[in-house]
């Protein structure tokens, strides 16, 4: 008996001692919020100190030392974030992971990400001419020295590896990044082309595509279910969720109980662990700067200081292209262009995989970008019709990165605008407000020039110069409003005015976000700080009350009554429901479970059941919602069963 108690005894204080020791080496791996910590690197004493919200101020005597202490603020919290980012964006996922990612590198190397981060962080950086170059390094000395310190997280532990210093390449790759989680077209452009090639041009109408004369309809049986998996295939592999809408608005002096600008912005970004936006407070003599910042890049997309405060939301203009193109059948080497058969440019890559061995990959080049179909094995089948991909990102020598270095450091409203006019990759409707009581808002970004004949939501036919991006507008072209009369701007993703007659083909949300908006700002003369959150808080949609009336005003109510009192308790909640959304709103949720099964069937009998998931989700569908329901001629309502 006193043999078995030892023994309990032993195994007790051994658990003890492992858990113990397991504490105290996970403490070790967490981040540190007190104490101090001597760095190699930084030229004088910085000071960082950590709110009740966990957001780091940071306090320095020049621009280096700050963003040395931020670089390593972010990277003690976010280094496996910043990790995972350019893993993923490299293709380089399977070499901690296993084999089972191969396929996600084999996408993403294919999209180019980080071959162009390469470049333009090579073209850029060729020396440290200019201050945005110095910052940026001095962010990157900051992150690198959390590394070399050697308390790494504990997912590095966990998956057994070390991680590379980070590099002015791997900035460029996050906000490559970045710019792919802000765009729709690699999605929707199969999708729609997958309903006109199956449906044709009436079924597009309704979801406000009128033209499909640019589509090209080659062996469609083949190709449809290649359109169908690849219109949801990509995004699901993103480490980082993608963009799903935001609002932003500002309002001028003369609407504000202060006297002063009032700005607020709502981007809506899906939930994830760790979040996507990094918040940070950087003071340096002449410099101050409150700001949400992305893993891995130094300067902030959205921020304030005592002069001026921006935020933003996405403008969805349509900056990917893509082709089908046509091999030559004497030489599956070529492809068809202007009449000429021109040689794909080939890149070799060896893919390292855990535990494996490398596995060779090669990406074949045409004029228009890289053809897909080595990466997307579904549409292996149809070799004879490659499908390559046109994207902005690879065609522009971006100043992305110095764009947010001048945003930040804007000194008026016309250094800001000047800075808006970097932004190049990736579109943004940026809004502004400032101390001299300016308010303004800019759309960003180099919007394609195309031929008037070409629908850029479809795929194109490669073969056609016609088909081609001509250029780009200059940014006198971008839309833009600056201190209108009625001391109001705001943005919710919705389509632009145009500007000299141009129309810009995109992925916009429907307006109604941007008349509620619009609908509160005007419904008091005047607004407190306070209020405002009365505006980002509201969950009502006219729009879905006109839909509901619709609706209401076609349905039997005998018929309902005949099915039973919870049927006709379900009809008046419908009935009576206001268009808010509130969490406990019974008549929010019967109506989303309403619609939901109008459009399950009216379109899944045309679609079928996966293409019909893509669908509804998509913009597309949500920004036509409205036109389609108040269409009874559209052949949507055709049950074709």
């Amino acid at each position: 008996m006193k043999l078995f108690f030892k023994i309990l005894v032993g195994i007790f204080v051994l658990l003890l001692i492992i858990f113990v020791a397991s504490w105290l080496w996970l403490k070790s791996t967490a981040p540190k919020y007190s104490g101090e910590v001597k760095l190699q690197g930084l030229n004088q004493p910085a000071e960082i100190i950590y709110d009740d919200f966990g957001v780091p101020h940071i306090y320095a005597q020049n621009a280096h030392d700050a963003y040395f202490a931020f670089g390593y603020a972010q990277a003690q919290e976010r280094l496996f974030q910043m990790e995972m980012i350019r893993r993923a964006t490299s293709g380089r996922l399977s070499e901690i992971l296993g084999e089972d990612l191969l396929p996600i590198d084999k996408k993403m190397l294919t999209l180019s990400i980080r071959k162009t981060a390469v470049e333009n962080a090579r073209r850029v950086f060729k020396n440290a001419d200019a201050e945005f170059k110095k910052q940026t390094l001095a962010y990157l000395d900051g992150v690198n020295s959390f590394i070399d310190e050697g308390n790494l997280p504990v997912e590095f532990t966990l998956i057994g590896f070390e991680p590379e210093h980070f590099t002015p390449e791997d900035v460029y790759t996050a906000i490559g990044y970045m710019a792919l989680s802000f765009t729709s077209a690699l999605s929707l452009e199969p999708m729609t082309t997958y309903i006109y090639q199956k449906l044709g041009e009436d079924y597009l109408k309704d979801l406000g595509i009128d033209s499909a004369s640019n589509a090209q309809l080659y062996n469609p049986n083949k190709e449809l279910t290649f359109l169908n998996d690849l219109s949801g295939n990509l995004q699901t592999y993103l480490p980082v969720p993608v963009w799903e809408g935001s609002n932003n608005w500002v309002m001028s002096k003369d609407r504000s109980e202060s006297g002063k600008v009032l700005l607020a912005n709502d981007t809506h970004i899906a939930y994830s662990q760790p979040a996507v936006w990094f918040e940070a407070h950087l003071n340096y003599p002449g410099f101050e700067m409150f700001g949400f910042y992305l893993a891995g890049v130094p300067f902030a997309l959205i921020g304030h200081n005592n002069n001026y405060g921006w935020g933003l939301t996405i403008f969805p203009f349509d900056n990917m292209d893509l082709y089908r193109e046509k091999v030559n059948p004497e030489n599956p080497n070529q492809y068809l262009f202007a009449g000429t058969w021109k040689d794909y440019e080939i890149e070799e890559y060896a893919i390292q995989v855990k535990d494996k061995e490398s596995v060779p990959f090669h990406i074949q080049n045409t004029i228009h970008g890289p053809i897909l179909n080595q990466a997307f094995d579904n549409i292996s089948s149809v070799e004879e019709s490659p499908i390559s991909f046109w994207w902005a990102l690879n065609k522009v020598k971006t100043t992305a990165l110095q764009a947010l270095y001048e945003i930040n450091n804007a000194q008026n409203l016309e250094t800001f605008e000047k800075a808006t006019s970097l932004v190049d990759i990736v579109g943004l409707y940026i809004v502004y407000g400032d101390n001299d009581d300016n308010i303004a808002c800019w759309a960003t970004g180099k919007i394609p020039i195309r031929s008037h004949t070409v629908n850029s939501k479809l795929i194109l036919d490669g073969s056609d110069s016609t088909t081609m991006i001509k250029g780009f507008y200059s940014f006198d072209k971008n839309p833009k409003l600056i201190n209108p009369e009625d001391g109001f701007i705001g943005t919710s993703n919705n389509a632009p005015h145009r500007v000299d007659g141009i129309l810009y083909p995109g992925y916009y949300y429907p307006g109604y976000r941007a008349r509620r908006i619009r609908e509160l700002a005007d419904s008091q003369p005047k607004w407190a700080l306070e209020e405002m959150k009365r505006i980002q808080n509201d969950v009502k949609s006219e729009r879905d009350k006109k839909i509901r009336d619709l609706v209401v005003g076609y349905t039997d109510i005998e018929k309902i009554k005949s099915k039973g009192p919870v049927y006709m308790q379900a009809m008046n909640r419908l009935t009576e429901w206001n268009g808010e959304y509130d969490v406990q709103s019974t008549g929010a949720t019967i109506y989303t479970s309403m619609l939901y099964h109008i459009l399950k069937l009216a379109m899944e009998d045309e679609l079928g059941e996966d293409q019909f998931k893509k669908t509804v989700n998509s913009v597309t569908l949500r920004s036509s919602i409205e036109t389609l329901f108040f269409n009874e001629d559209s052949p949507w309502w055709d049950n074709i069963n």
